[in-house]
């Protein structure tokens, strides 16, 4: 699994001066999608199959959350399912009216939903508190995506489900009913948006100070310039090499920057160099997890 990286930005300017928060080192990663679609950048969803009308809150709402992701360029291309069924006719016309480097179907959409009931209290006007019956209804809608290539053979499917309820009521409306289903749609659309996209996440570290250089490498942080904040530590590594603070300050600056293995080394030296400092273990088994999927 590989991890793209990017520098978010340095939180906190440092002086010599006593300040309100220790100095930290922020950045962003991406963890690639847990359903690979390979080298794409336009999708284009094709049919959407089911017996339940929120077929269409959970179409719109997955549409939007991959466009969002900003990862690739996705098109509802539904148009009453007239490309369900590929032959040697219809795969040119849709690939001149839809081009796409992968198609994407919705099949198997289905919603159900089982009313419940328990005894609640409520309050009268006079201040009265008096029991009685609550219903609602615990909603799930489920489907099944399937991902195909431009030559109409299906690359894989994966299934999906979400789950709304309704507002607790004495006596169920409606519009009660169609919130729970509503509500079950739009989360069985949030999952199968998530499987096919990549996942941003933002990491912050606090750096220690005490380190050799400090002020003019973290300086360098501050005006978003990893690359030398880490050239200044690096070279001052070469006159002490027992610094832990220093070998702890490469590992996080060098993590920022997206070199995985060189921040590996950085901050298992400085737990070598000092196995005591808790704080230095800690970051080290969490680097270990955050990176568990990278190759070296």
């Amino acid at each position: 699994m590989k991890v793209h990286w990017f520098l978010w930005a340095a939180l906190v300017s440092y002086s010599g001066l006593a300040h309100a928060a220790p100095p930290r080192i922020s950045f962003t990663r991406t963890l690639p999608a847990v359903r690979d679609l390979g080298p794409v950048e336009r999708l284009s969803v094709i049919y959407a199959i089911g017996d339940s009308n929120k077929i269409d809150t959970f179409l719109d709402r997955f549409v939007d959350l991959v466009s969002r992701a900003g990862a690739v360029r996705i098109e509802n291309a539904v148009e009453n399912n007239h490309y369900l069924f590929f032959d040697k006719r219809s795969l040119p016309v849709l690939r001149r009216n839809h081009p796409a480097d992968v198609y994407v179907g919705v099949n198997r959409f289905s919603c159900s939903g089982v009313e419940k009931s328990a005894e609640g209290s409520e309050h009268l006007e006079n201040g009265e508190r008096i029991k009685r019956l609550h219903h609602w209804i615990d909603a799930t809608c489920s489907a099944r995506i399937d991902v195909l290539s431009v030559e109409g053979k299906k690359l894989f499917s994966y299934s999906v489900h979400g789950d709304g309820t309704s507002p607790r009521m004495v006596s169920l409306t409606d519009d009660e009913r169609d919130i729970a289903y509503e509500q079950a749609a739009r989360f069985a659309a949030v999952i199968a948006a998530d499987e096919i996209t990549p996942r941003t996440l933002r990491e912050t570290i606090e750096l220690d100070e005490s380190a050799p250089s400090f002020d003019v490498a973290f300086a360098m942080i501050g005006s978003e310039r990893l690359t030398d904040a880490r050239a200044i530590w690096q070279a001052a590594a070469a006159r002490h090499q027992d610094s832990a603070a220093l070998f702890f300050d490469l590992a996080a600056v060098s993590e920022a920057i997206g070199d995985v293995e060189g921040a590996r080394g950085y901050y298992e030296k400085a737990e070598r160099l000092s196995p005591k400092e808790r704080r230095y273990a800690t970051e080290l088994r969490l680097f270990r997890r955050r990176n568990a999927g990278v190759r070296k």
